[in-house]
């Protein structure tokens, strides 16, 4: 630690005027703004919001309530929005809640505070407000949903069928900035309001946002005779994609790259069918299943002539005849069997989005060779399922391919790799500057302490004797033989060192 203070007093003795000069106020500066900084931010109060989007009803009552509990606040957004100290924000919402505000929509809990007395127009009223009320706090609480507002219009019951009128509703979202709602989550919304309101059907149900646009005028089942809807075109332009890349890909790793290019046309069906087919075929080798049977039977003994045949009619079995006077026995048998029929009953529905017709264009380089067109023809037509009894057709044709494209595109990756090169030498150039200096630094701090150890050397060695001027003032005759003398004994001393130490040495011991 003292080698550490000494080596920093070294260093500051060994700056420049200039150099303190600019260390000091830097240390000075930065004193400064944190000063500053700390009494702006140390004395300044954090505002965050209590409560956003209030209608201005609920913004004066809590303002006044705020007041009254003298806590600071701020109003921004025209009065809806109430700003408090971030220490006080949960304190004050939770004193407000146990009071009742913000007010906002009133959900069921209206019903808690109704009186005797009230009449069946009145409970509807309430039964109303309670449902717009719930349905506009559950709309919300969706992430995307910033603000929402419920109408709804109750069915009327009527005696008559015909002259019922349905229940209808319309929801208004203020969604979030810069924030879409799917169709899935506007369907959802419709669902959720219809199926809270007895007898509301979804396609009575209106959704707009802010901007009075409908969100859920897409919302028609997606293949609906007669139009072509948005999911209609998705789906075909999705068909048409994935064909063309099931192209491209197989023919570029047969071809290479660049040498191929493919479109698709996909016309889809729509429509959707449904076919009952209902077939009957009939019993085989009597091996049925029985649905009726009718059996009857008749016979006769005696002398008298048996009956011939059913009265009325043409008998259909003959009789047996005997003599006149001789005995006769009479006999029939009927038997009736009705058997079930082999009857087939199928329905076929076809399902929508079926293709109906496929055209495929295929572009291959000039520099392939012509023989390889009807083998690419082949291949293609089986990978994307052509069917010629629908029409389906392909094309292969063979052009020259334009390199503007991939010379340009090589172009720029040339002109980007040069600029990272560029940037890496201008970094390494920087980083070596910076080096530089500091070693310059470094080397300028190591020489001024030699230095200054080298002065404090000098200025500790024994002074020198100091030559006389050439011209100087007039000396006394004493200055003189003083003069003489003390250059006579430096004389002796230099030519008889030892002769002189002795002499000292005999001086010094007689003391």
């Amino acid at each position: 630690m003292a080698d550490w203070k000494e080596q920093s007093l070294q260093i500051w003795r060994s700056l420049g005027k200039k150099q303190r000069y600019l260390i000091a106020a830097s240390a000075f500066f930065v004193f400064a703004v944190i000063l500053l900084w700390s009494y702006w931010w140390g004395g300044r109060i954090d505002y965050v919001p209590l409560y956003t989007g209030l209608d201005l009803k609920d913004a004066g009552e809590v303002v006044s309530k705020l007041k009254e509990m003298k806590v600071p606040h701020q109003i921004e957004a025209n009065g809806t929005a109430i700003l408090v100290p971030a220490k006080d924000v949960h304190r004050v919402r939770l004193e407000l809640a146990s009071q009742g505000l913000p007010r906002g929509y009133k959900g069921f809990e209206i019903f808690d505070q109704t009186k005797f007395g009230v009449t069946d127009f009145q409970q509807k009223v309430y039964l109303l407000q309670a449902l717009q009320g719930e349905l506009t706090r559950t709309i919300e609480q969706m992430a995307e949903v910033e603000k929402a507002r419920v109408h709804i219009v109750l069915s009327e019951d009527s005696l008559y069928k015909k002259n019922e009128k349905p229940a209808t509703a319309s929801v208004m979202l203020k969604l979030r900035p810069g924030v879409q709602l799917s169709r899935e989550q506007v369907r959802g919304i419709v669902n959720l309001v219809a199926h809270s309101i007895q007898g509301l059907k979804p396609e009575n149900v209106t959704v707009v946002d802010n901007y009075a646009r409908v969100l859920n005028d897409q919302m028609e089942t997606p293949f609906t005779t007669g139009a072509i809807t948005v999911t209609q075109l998705e789906l075909t332009k999705k068909i048409q994609e994935d064909l063309q890349k099931n192209i491209h890909t197989l023919l570029e790793q047969v071809l290479g790259p660049g040498k191929a290019a493919a479109r698709v046309n996909v016309e889809l069906n729509f429509d959707q069918r449904t076919i009952d087919r209902q077939t009957f075929e009939p019993v085989a080798d009597d091996k049925g299943i029985i649905r009726s049977m009718q059996e009857m039977s008749e016979s006769y003994r005696g002398s008298a002539p048996a009956p011939g045949g059913v009265p009325g009619t043409t008998a259909n079995i003959p009789g047996y005849v005997t003599g006149a006077n001789n005995q006769s026995n009479y006999e029939k048998k009927e038997i009736t069997r009705n058997y079930e029929i082999n009857e087939t009953k199928e329905r076929v529905v076809t399902a929508p989005g079926t293709i109906k017709r496929l055209t495929v264009a295929v572009l291959i380089d000039a520099s392939i060779d012509r023989a390889k067109q009807e083998s690419i023809a082949k291949t293609v037509a089986s990978a994307v399922g052509l069917n010629p009894s629908r029409g389906d057709t392909i094309s292969v044709e063979s052009i020259p391919f334009s390199t503007e494209l991939q010379e340009r595109q090589r172009r720029e990756e040339q002109a980007l790799e040069q600029q990272q090169r560029q940037e890496l030498w201008l970094r390494v150039g920087a980083a070596a500057i910076g080096l530089i200096a500091l070693l310059y630094i470094v080397r300028l701090l190591v020489r001024r302490r030699l230095q200054k150890e080298e002065l404090e050397v000098v200025t500790i060695a024994p002074p020198q004797p100091q030559p006389v001027p050439a011209k100087s003032k007039e000396l006394t005759p004493q200055e003189k033989e003083r003069l003489q003398q003390r250059e006579a004994v430096a004389k002796l001393a230099k030519s008889k060192p030892e002769e002189v130490a002795h002499l000292i040495k005999t001086w010094l011991a007689e003391e």
